[in-house]
């Protein structure tokens, strides 16, 4: 609630101009050359690199914010599931949140002292999330936010990003889009959240092949393809019934080792990513540090902090499971805003 309130008093500081001049003015002052840290997550939307370089429609509006108030900013990534603690405790100034004010109500509950800028945009109505020590901040934010839909810049931002590549009119997001809602239909899971994970795989590309020896759609490993029955891997078809049915078994064994309804997604993602006994490994070593093993952002932690090495005899790179994590759930995401089940 205390969220809620503050939103509307930010609100009317912005368009009802009780700001005076001078007090603008000592504002700026004080915003000017402060160095702050901002969380987001890596998709298209948000933040990723383009042949090396800084790219995202979230990056490229806090760029221009940052253009606009003089502030110097630093990136991290992670989660959202992170942010709120992260945001609270002062580890960060700003949270980017994707998915709109209206699904923050329940945030503001269990965190009193977090305020929202008003939406960035009409399509998702993303919001910049700090903390209530940050007022300045968000003031400074809301006033350069109010200005924004009239900024040319904002129409060439918002054309670049939410003119999605894939035709909305036919709702289509891949040429195998029939295929996948026809096996995920056979375990009852959401055929975006496999489109998801076909698009970061192959970007939908039949014939590629990994140094590691994945191939197809979905990406299937030799010992898949041969547990699976998968007889031409490159077979769009064959290859993705064969991923399903490896999502299908992933998502039994989770289950059998207590991992909750919500949680499961994800440590089935990080499985298919890195193999199931090495999400085990860590599940073991987060319950070895006293947090909940059934959670994923215990779990994530601590494959973030762990020297892996000391938990899997072979080669794993933690950070890169993680960020296949995040990838998949932020293209959902997307697919979920624009294309229905």
């Amino acid at each position: 609630m205390k969220g809620k309130i503050l939103l509307l008093i930010i609100s009317m500081l912005v368009f009802g101009a009780t700001v005076k001049p001078n007090e603008d003015e000592n504002k700026k002052n004080v915003l000017k050359n402060k160095n702050l840290v901002v969380a987001l997550d890596t998709c298209r939307y948000n933040y990723f690199l383009h042949k090396g370089n800084p790219s995202g429609y979230q990056f490229e509006l806090l760029e221009l914010f940052a253009g606009y108030s003089g502030v110097n900013l630093d990136f991290c990534i992670v989660p959202d599931s992170l942010k709120f603690d992260m945001l609270n405790k002062g580890s960060i100034d700003i949270a980017v949140f994707s998915e709109g004010f209206d699904s923050l109500y329940s945030v503001f509950n269990r965190y009193e002292n977090i305020c929202s800028s008003i939406p960035l945009d009409d399509s998702i109505k993303s919001v910049w999330l700090a903390s209530d020590d940050n007022m300045l901040l968000m003031l400074e934010i809301n006033e350069w936010a109010s200005k924004l839909k009239g900024d040319k810049i904002y129409g060439y931002l918002h054309a670049k990003y939410f003119k999605h590549k894939h035709n909305k009119n036919t709702n289509q997001i891949s040429p195998y889009d029939n295929i996948l809602k026809k096996y995920s239909a056979e375990i009852g899971w959401d055929w975006r959240l496999m489109a998801s994970i076909v698009c970061q795989e192959s970007q939908f590309r039949p014939a590629v092949v990994s140094k590691s020896g994945a191939a197809g759609l979905m990406q299937l490993m030799p010992n898949t393809v041969r547990s699976f029955g998968v007889k031409n891997v490159y077979n769009p078809e064959e290859n993705i019934k064969g991923g399903i049915k490896l999502i299908a078994y992933l998502a039994d064994i989770f289950e059998k080792k207590g991992v909750p309804e919500n949680e499961l997604v994800n440590f089935v993602l990080a499985a298919y990513n890195a193999g199931h006994g090495k999400i085990f490994n860590f599940m073991k070593e987060t319950d070895a540090a006293g947090l909940d093993k059934n959670k994923w952002s215990d779990v994530y932690s601590v494959i973030l902090t762990t020297n892996h090495a000391s938990v899997s005899k072979s080669k794993f790179r933690g950070k890169e499971t993680l960020k296949f994590v995040d990838n998949v759930l932020n293209h959902y995401k997307h697919y979920r805003n624009f294309f229905s089940c």
